[in-house]
């Protein structure tokens, strides 16, 4: 089944007229209205309290406090939304700390700036919830050396906290009614995206591939509520191992020239209608099959009915190893201290924090700490292309300064602005999913409309946040982009390697039913390849000098797809009564994937396909098709066609 990057890729050179159009494209999607009403409720809940106190300034660092953690919250189960929220809301509370006490200290705020880079860049490479820490740890800095929010840095802080946990108040009002939706939620897209795999294979597996990481990373980061044992999680984990087994099932009938029965799509699209509520479960298929890729795509679809029914889940296979607090603190510490993106990373961050607040102390226009607030946002290692974020916000803010510039001049200062300011922040979860760009055009106005309660300076707020950023994103683009000839590749040899010594580990189980080990190889798989379509994406949005050398690798992308779709193939006729393969041959592919995962981290080159090592794993041992699609992945990364001893590497 061939990776469908090639098409978006055909696409895109088609379509586009250049690599900005494609920068500042907006991704597909619709409004989270639940969502957007919340932001909105939580950003203008302490505003309106404040005002109705006497005192509307009083409500700007609670509601700068909910912005944040409304941010934060990307969806997913409770347990983990809190504590992303409650991550962004601390670090946010400490940066405050920390300018405030700072400010006016004339060159010395330099020095504190570059020491709070450092610091936020480090925590940042923990996961998901210390980058939102990171973030907002550096950016509460820069306000508080830049604007008085507060009489007292602790008070300010505390406030701050307030406006988060009413933020956090708001997303736990629907736990006690619907404890598990964010879990139904990541299950039910699942069973969505495998409808739309009957109806196109190619196109759709890569994004039910990411769906189903999706859905186990929020299910395994979702703490069960129970004493014992949680069988509405157990079954959530048995749908989404369903979902695995028929979407292997598929590939193995693709594999085969096969389409399936509609109605067994019937039954698939019924059992996501099922778990929406929209309608009763569906009946098990019914019907004889031959084959046994038939015969496991009935059972996978059967199995899945009878859990949506209430049936029972057996032994569902938790495909998660158990992984020590320790071992984890561990991991996280040697993560930031010795990897080496993470010091490149950290370095480009202070440099250009300290420029930017070296500047500001020259800057001759008011609020210059935007520039180093502009920094901050853009240069966030772990938030994708830095080129792209740098375009995007630049362009966002210029459209996002000319609305709130409207604004201004046409809302009077009072309680008519609470209602742009509602608006605005409503708009922000929409515009964070469909880009980065779109998100900026709506924070801007509403930044500049919080201000302005503060100072009242009018109109002007908007020109000077205009400048402030332009100049903040040049920084960016010089100094944390052009200086850095590291920044011009995206890192997709790293990444390719990872993926195939998932594949391989993988391979080692995948022919042990009883293997307790298989399942969490099996998801080792998925996450390293949902990676590396991630970093591959990324890529493609630089400028065409940097996505024409990330595009050599698209051949072996589609290559190693195939290498995995062919295990998924015959792990899939083997438990549905075919032949097993030969553990000699099996572990003869593993020690091919072995081989060029070592070549591609050292740096060397991948020889071409060697007839005696994998042809002969093939129809003997069973494995015919994974033997040709590894044929086809070291002759793609060899550079050359089968036999042709070329020796040319993909650039990385």
């Amino acid at each position: 089944m061939r990776l469908p990057f090639r098409h978006q890729v055909g696409q895109l050179a088609d379509v586009a007229p250049g690599w900005l159009v494609e920068t500042v494209r907006p991704a597909p999607g619709r409004p989270h209205w639940g969502a957007m009403a919340r932001t909105a409720v939580a950003v203008t809940g302490p505003l309106v309290a404040a005002m109705l106190a006497g005192s509307v300034t009083l409500g700007l660092l609670p509601a700068m406090g909910a912005m944040a953690a409304s941010l934060a919250d990307r969806g997913g189960s409770y347990r983990g939304r809190v504590i992303r929220m409650g991550a962004a809301g601390a670090g946010g509370a400490v940066g405050f700390v920390v300018g405030d006490a700072t400010r006016g200290l004339g060159w010395w705020t330099v020095a504190v700036v570059v020491v709070m880079a450092v610091l936020s860049a480090l925590i940042s490479t923990t996961g998901g919830a210390g980058s939102l820490a990171g973030l907002q740890l550096l950016v509460m800095t820069v306000l508080g050396i830049g604007v008085r929010l507060s009489g007292h840095p602790v008070l300010g802080a505390l406030t701050y906290l307030a406006g988060a946990l009413w933020a956090m108040l708001l997303v736990l009002s629907g736990w006690p009614l619907r404890p598990r939706a964010g879990e139904q939620t990541a299950v039910l897209e699942v069973y969505r995206v495998l409808g739309r795999l009957f109806d196109d294979p190619a196109g759709a597996l890569a994004e039910f591939d990411a769906a189903l990481k999706h859905g186990y990373d929020t299910l395994f980061g979702a703490r069960s509520a129970a004493a014992g044992t949680d069988p509405e999680r157990t079954r959530l984990v048995a749908l989404l191992n369903q979902a695995s087994l028929i979407r292997n099932a598929l590939v193995t009938l693709a594999e085969e020239g096969v389409a399936p029965p509609p109605r067994l799509a019937d039954t698939v699209r019924d059992i996501a209608a099922a778990l929406d509520g929209r309608a009763p479960p569906p009946a098990p298929p019914e019907g004889a099959y031959d084959t046994p890729a038939m015969r496991a795509l009935c059972d996978g679809i059967g199995q899945a009915v009878t859990l949506v029914s209430g049936g029972e889940t057996g032994d569902a296979e938790v495909p998660r190893e158990a992984v020590g607090r320790g071992a984890s603190l561990r991991a996280a510490w040697e993560k930031m201290l010795y990897g080496h993106l993470t010091r490149v990373y950290t370095v480009r961050l202070a440099l250009c924090m300290g420029v930017a607040a070296a500047l500001s102390r020259f800057h001759p226009v008011e609020r210059s700490y935007w520039l180093m607030l502009t920094v901050a946002l853009v240069l966030k290692p772990d938030f994708g292309s830095v080129f792209t974020r740098a375009v995007q916000r630049g362009l966002g803010t210029v459209v996002g300064a000319l609305i709130g510039t409207v604004v201004l001049i046409a809302v009077p200062f009072g309680p008519w602005l609470l209602v742009a300011i509602a608006v605005f922040a409503a708009l922000l979860p929409y515009g964070q999913q469909r880009n980065w760009g779109m998100m900026t055009t709506f924070q801007a106005p509403l930044v500049v409309l919080l201000v302005d309660l503060l100072t009242h300076a009018g109109p002007r707020l908007a020109l000077i946040r205009l400048v402030d950023t332009l100049i903040g994103c040049a920084i960016v683009l010089v100094l944390g982009y052009l200086f850095w000839p590291a920044s011009w590749h995206a890192p997709v040899g790293p990444s390719f390697a990872g993926a195939v010594s998932a594949t391989a580990r993988y391979l080692r189980h995948a022919f042990r039913p009883g293997d307790p080990v298989r399942s969490v190889r099996h998801r080792e798989v998925y996450d390293a390849l949902a990676d590396l379509r991630t970093v591959f994406q990324r890529a493609v949005a630089e400028p065409a000098v940097i996505s024409r050398r990330v595009t050599t690798w698209l051949p072996a992308l589609a290559a190693l797809e195939q290498v995995n779709d062919a295990i998924a193939a015959a792990v899939t006729r083997t438990e549905h009564g075919g032949r097993a393969p030969d553990p000699e041959a099996v572990q003869t592919v593993v020690r091919s994937l072995d081989d060029i995962a070592e070549n591609l981290r050292a740096g060397g080159t991948v020889r071409p396909p060697a007839p005696e090592a994998e042809l002969g794993a093939g129809p003997v041992a069973g494995l015919t098709e994974l033997a040709r699609t590894m044929r086809c992945l070291r002759t793609t990364l060899s550079g050359g066609t089968s036999g042709s001893g070329g020796y040319y590497r993909p650039e990385s």
